[in-house]
């Protein structure tokens, strides 16, 4: 950091039963110094006072202190040094606006700052305060190519001034600037630490001054008198009033419904189902206030990629995530256009014709053929140029679920392995009752047992009975049949789109891996005792049943693709947890401990669900586009929040013994025993899991003494509160909230809500290329049914399988269009911030024992890296280690920038 720096030159919140009644001189000498690393021992600016008589005032002169003692209170000069980050590039258009800036400084027109005491003045009625103070060496660094350039400001206080708690600063230019940092040295209490990290608009935007609290914590019984009316004045600010279109600048947090993926006023096919309400439960989203739709006034105007849809000014990305993305973009550009002219022009390479078409996306890219670039050379003179100068772009990277093993994809294990250690592992479940018994209403969707009989699978249970195999803990089950079964009539009749409910039986074998021993496909009945309704695969035992079983197989995975996208990732991992965002920052102060755990897990988050809302989940967006269900993608993600999503089954120790994955065993390090004992996801998940929960603990405890203390925290009652009430108001009723009553009941939750925005969104985020770029081992979307002897499909079939089943995956532009988003969703960005690390590590707390509990954390966060390696490189660990067999390393928590499936960053930023 410091080769970069350049020295000098209304609520919303119901009652309801959830909230509880109940000393050295600065830069002498020109000389650079440390302004960053705290002082491990901080006194209070007044106990340092305390009983001298005669005062003793610090009065620092430009190069050197002195003390003197005197009667009165003196005057003495305290100096802050201000960081402020500047964008690595700039246009033509900014850099001219930033010397305009430096200009109108110069004159008069520049940014000043106060001082603002802990400490209330009885005789003012107001908190102590200093004079208001220039901010130095604007226009003499208006060059400067530094990324962080250090200003200073010089304010005069008298001896009673106290410590120092907060700082105004107003902006007078004309353009915003990126406050990262304000350091004052000068008090007997030695350097006071301000973290801002926020964009300062001008006085023509936003005329009041900001305010900056220093990074001492302190719960709101415990505010000092003089910092008080700033707390509330601040969270007042930040909650706004409900009312108007919120502009890009603005910092209000307000909570909305989900009327906005549609856009009626382009047709009634564009046309979407509000989501939040009584008719279709979900989480609140960010409110923008853009006015109603012509023709339907509940449903909110859309805002077109690439105009930004609004979220928080300080929410929004930042200069390395914006290149990130502009790349992936760029990237986009070519890997989308020439498989579109392929398809227009060369109606053939519609589909894939042979497995080596797929291949060759990975080895050569695509190529047009030299009549058709020919043809289009007249009239669209750039395909020459991208043939040209493009042709590592127009290839796509190798994903490494065939770097190891090409032909691993085909096999049953692998298909098995993938439910552990896969994009989704978290569905696989253990088989409590045999046969599998639908949840679904009987009347509608007829008998609610599997056609799975114990005569499908008996020879594959290495001489158990299904009883034996169920009591020894066997049987396990990937069930997508009550998820899609509702919804398939409306799927199937899209041509192109064809789904099943699915049923997928695995056995556990003798070496800890899994092999699947039967799928039953389901189709809603046409008639009472239909036979084509339900049918059920075994492992195939010829050609023609295994090119079927391969085809089932595809239909299980396209399920699975679509609840781990639909589900899993998004709906649990992005909308469930922004409602806690938001409520955080309208109801817990910037100096509140819990807002201080919790600011670095909320990085990106808004603004990436924003732009989810706007190109992927959307309607005709990326989701419906490439995924089965297609329109009706986000009503299954609705019926899963209905049904199925409970904060408190979340965690990772609750979710493995809900799914009975494991059951409780006080003897064990994390109070549970896997049930099946090689299972990546689960094995690694836990270490990070301890990790998090045993940091938080150490945090809760340190300021949370009792219940009592827990329940009388007006803000952090208020942040709960509003987030279930207004966040998650369709399920504000539902009885297993938990009560947040107590100080273990606090660390619980708030290790669930770290750890789904951490370890959890990353093992379901950023495998999605590297696992499932290869279409035929994890198709997104089906086209087509399996055949049925006597249809005339079932010929075709049994004429060229291998056409028939490449038929049924996405087409080329659908395939192409799906790796291109994956590609992007999958990686990490050049400022990403991994778990365990902070860009202020000493400096984000005032509190010293914190922030060595923090580096403590990080320590066992990099110990549970090694040990993971460790378990990548152990030949007994099946799953994870083997010939062809990938490493798991989607829990490794550190990475380097791009697509490495691995890395675990703090928040949910992409």
């Amino acid at each position: 950091m410091a080769a970069s720096l350049e020295i000098f030159g209304s609520s919303l919140l119901p009652r309801t039963c959830l909230l509880s009644s109940s000393s050295s001189p600065l830069f002498g000498g020109g000389e650079q110094r440390n302004l960053f690393f705290p002082c491990k021992q901080r006194r209070s600016c007044t106990a340092g006072r305390a009983g001298r008589t005669p005062v003793a005032a610090v009065v620092l002169t430009e190069r050197f202190a002195r003390v003197e003692a005197e009667e009165k209170p003196v005057r003495f000069k305290v100096r802050a040094a201000v960081t402020v980050r500047r964008k690595k590039k700039e246009d033509l258009k900014e850099t001219i606006a930033n010397q305009l800036d430096a200009f109108s400084d110069k004159i008069g027109r520049n940014v000043v700052l106060e001082l603002v005491s802990t400490e209330f003045d009885p005789r003012t009625r107001k908190a102590k305060t200093s004079n208001m103070a220039e901010l130095k060496g604007w226009f003499e660094k208006k060059n400067a190519k530094a990324e962080r350039v250090v200003y200073t400001a010089e304010f005069t206080v008298d001896s009673s001034f106290g410590e120092p708690g907060a700082i105004k600063v107003l902006n007078r230019h004309q353009r915003e600037f990126f406050l990262e940092s304000i350091v004052v040295e000068g008090f007997a209490c030695g350097p006071v630490h301000f973290p801002c990290n926020s964009w300062v608009q001008p006085t023509r935007i936003h005329a009041s001054k900001r305010v900056f609290f220093s990074n001492k914590p302190y719960l709101p019984s415990q505010t000092p008198s003089g910092l008080r009316n700033l707390r509330q004045q601040e969270l007042k600010e930040l909650r706004g009033d409900g009312k108007g279109q919120r502009k890009l600048t603005d910092r209000i947090y307000d909570y909305d419904v989900y009327n906005d993926l549609g856009n009626p006023d382009k047709g009634i096919e564009f046309a979407r189902p509000t989501l939040g309400g009584e008719k279709l439960p979900y989480p609140r989203r960010t409110r923008t206030g853009r006015a109603p739709t012509s023709t339907d006034k509940d449903a909110e105007t859309r805002v077109e990629d690439p105009q930004p849809v609004y979220v928080p000014r300080d929410d929004q990305f930042e200069e390395g995530k914006q290149e990130m993305l502009t790349a992936g973009a760029q990237k986009a550009v070519l890997h989308n256009l020439v498989p579109m002219l392929v398809a227009a022009f060369s109606p053939e390479s519609h589909d894939f014709k042979a497995f080596h078409e797929v291949d060759n996306l990975f080895k050569e890219g695509l190529r047009l053929k030299q009549s058709l670039q020919d043809q289009l050379f007249h009239k669209i003179p750039l395909v020459s140029k991208i043939e040209e100068s493009s042709e590592a772009l127009l290839r796509y990277d190798t994903p490494d679920i065939i770097t190891k093993d090409k032909f691993a994809w085909l096999r049953d294990d692998e298909f098995a392995r993938q439910t552990l250690a896969g994009i989704n592992p978290v569905n696989i479940e253990r088989l409590q009752v045999f046969p599998p018994v639908s949840k679904l209403d009987p009347a509608i969707y007829g008998p609610p047992e599997s056609s799975i009989k114990e005569e499908h699978i008996v020879s594959h249970l290495n001489g158990m009975s299904v009883q034996q195999a169920l009591d020894e803990k066997k049987l396990f089950v990937l069930d997508y049949h009550d998820v899609y079964l509702p919804f398939l009539d409306r799927i199937n009749a899209h041509d192109g789109r064809k789904a099943y409910g699915t049923r997928t039986i695995f056995f556990l074998t003798e070496l800890g891996t899994l092999k699947p021993i039967a799928i039953e496909l389901s189709l809603p009945p046409v008639r009472p005792g239909d036979t084509r309704a339900k049918r059920v695969f075994t492992p195939p035992t010829d050609a023609t049943s295994n090119w079927l079983w391969q085809l089932a197989k595809a239909h299980v995975c396209s399920n699975d693709a679509g609840v781990h996208q639909l589900v899993n990732h998004w709906l649990k991992t992005h909308a469930c947890i922004e409602p806690f965002i938001l409520a955080a920052h309208r109801q817990l102060s910037a100096m509140h401990p819990i807002f201080k755990l919790l600011k670095p897990h909320m990085r990106y988050t808004l603004e990436v669900n924003a732009m989810a809302r706007q190109i992927l989940i959307n309607g005709g967006g990326v989701i419906e586009s490439g995924f089965t269900p297609g329109p009706v993608c986000m009503e299954i993600s609705a019926a899963a929040y209905r049904d199925h999503w409970r904060i408190d089954q979340e965690g990772l120790p609750a979710d493995l013994i809900r799914r009975g994955m494991a059951v409780e065993d006080p003897t064990q390090p994390h109070g549970l025993r896997l049930v099946i004992e090689d299972y990546p996801y689960a094995t690694d998940g836990l270490l990070l899991w301890s990790a998090i929960q045993s940091w938080v603990e150490t945090y809760v405890a340190t300021y949370y003494a009792d219940a009592e203390s827990v329940q009388s925290d007006y803000e952090l009652q208020s942040w709960y509160a509003e987030a279930v009430n207004v966040g998650h108001a369709d399920k504000r009723c539902a009885p297993w909230w938990p009560r947040l009553s107590s100080p273990a009941e606090l660390s619980s939750f708030l290790t669930t809500l770290i750890w789904l925005s951490s370890a959890q969104h990353a093992a379901l985020n950023f495998g999605q290329y590297p696992l499932g770029g290869y279409i035929p081992n994890r198709p997104p979307l089906m086209r087509r049914l399996v055949p049925v002897e006597g249809d005339p499909e079932y010929e075709h079939f049994r004429a060229d399988p291998a056409k028939y089943f490449l038929s049924a995956l996405p087409s080329l532009t659908q395939a192409t269009t799906f790796l291109t988003v994956i590609d992007t969703l999958s990686t990490h960005s050049v400022d990403e911030e991994y778990l365990g690390e902070r860009p202020d590590p000493y400096t984000w707390t005032g509190d010293g024992e914190m922030v060595e509990a923090f580096h403590e954390f990080a320590a066992e966060v990099r110990r549970a890296e090694s040990e993971i390696a460790s378990r990548n490189a152990d030949p007994a660990r099946r799953n994870r280690c083997g010939a062809g067999v990938l490493p798991y390393e989607l829990m490794a928590p550190s990475s380097g920038p791009g697509i490495t499936c691995r890395g675990v960053p703090n928040s949910v930023t992409i």
